[in-house]
């Protein structure tokens, strides 16, 4: 029997977004479940989502928890060159280089932002040290900060780091690192490709889970449709009501007219060093993003006399990008447990 005009219209109007929404919270979650809640079979659920995976390049992954992994924290690296050296060759850098969990190429006040994980503060004044020498011809200016707050998203790890833990069984480690590649991967495979039996199999995964490790089964867009990428670093003079201006900043973008606003942003966290902030958007286009980056984060925090710094992202050259499609559900808790807190 042929779906009514209105089961049609939700499929290919709202479905695609409800489906990436429900991804992001639990890959792992069964297409079924969503199917039954909006009353659509299997088969249709199946091929939204196929299309998605196309059209968007989605990646199955997790959200990690890098302290319960044994590594220090994560470090933000901006980095200005005073003659830019071969793309090609940074590429090469960072791929090799495991505690460079994502490296994006970038226009504007930095050339390039890193993200570095798993170095204590001894190793990373050295690394820091012999990356500059080894580009001193190009006069790399390195600035660093230590994030300490994700109130939205956070950025993927590499297998290459996963595998260096101390902490993790080796049992635990080839679990994690198949889940890391493939977080939607069926348990008959991970059985399969682990070695190991699909008890303990189902008991490490809880494990992770309950221990910390893993702190969501996710998915990310590596393929926007939004092709304008951008980063802000944001400095300010923090005062007592700081929280309070993030939680206005976040009821602001998750008003209802501005749902879309939500979800221009893929990364935002608290930071500790050369900025106090940063932001990882993709808008539609300039003109979009100069009412909802820069101008809403200035107007938003001008009681703490905000200094932007902007970049274009241009390329990755390692990892992956930090973006989704649809987290407005996410945000919306993230304001709920904020309003708890104050």
């Amino acid at each position: 029997m042929p779906a009514s005009k209105k089961t049609q219209e939700f499929v290919e109007k709202e479905l695609p977004y409800k489906l990436l929404m429900y991804l992001y919270d639990d890959s792992r979650a069964p297409l079924k479940a969503l199917g039954r809640e909006f009353n659509i079979s299997y088969h249709t659920v199946s091929e939204v989502l196929k299309k998605l995976e196309e059209k968007y390049v989605l990646s199955y992954t997790l959200d990690l928890n890098e302290q319960a992994l044994g590594f220090t924290e994560g470090r933000i690296i901006a980095i200005k060159f005073g003659n830019m050296p071969n793309v090609e060759a940074l590429k090469e850098r960072f791929k090799k280089d495991i505690f460079v969990q994502c490296a994006y190429l970038g226009s504007g006040d930095f050339d390039l932002l890193l993200y570095v994980v798993g170095l204590t503060n001894k190793d990373f004044n050295f690394w820091q040290y012999k990356f500059r020498v080894d580009f001193s011809e190009y006069k790399p200016n390195l600035r660093f900060a230590t994030i300490t707050f994700y109130p939205i998203g956070a950025f993927p790890l590499r297998n290459e780091l996963i595998a260096e833990s101390t902490i993790l069984s080796d049992n635990e480690k080839k679990v994690l690192l198949l889940l890391n590649e493939d977080s939607r991967i069926k348990l008959s495979e991970l059985v399969k490709k682990s070695k190991l039996t699909q008890m303990r199999v189902i008991y490490i995964m809880k494990k992770l889970k309950e221990k910390g490790v893993i702190k969501r089964y996710t998915t990310l867009v590596q393929q926007p449709d939004k092709r304008l990428l951008a980063a802000y670093a944001i400095s300010d003079t923090p005062g007592k009501w700081h929280k309070k201006l993030l939680l206005n900043f976040l009821e602001e973008i998750t008003r209802e007219d501005l749902h879309e606003a939500s979800n221009d942003y893929g990364l935002m966290c608290d930071t500790n060093g050369f900025c106090d902030g940063l932001y990882i958007c993709a808008f539609e286009d300039g003109e979009v993003a100069a009412k909802r980056g820069p101008e809403i984060l200035r107007n938003l925090w001008k009681d703490e006399d905000a200094r932007i710094e902007k970049v274009i992202l241009t390329s990755l050259l390692t990892g992956k990008w930090p973006f989704h499609l649809e987290q407005y559900k996410q945000q919306l808790k993230d304001v709920s447990e904020i309003k708890k807190e104050l």
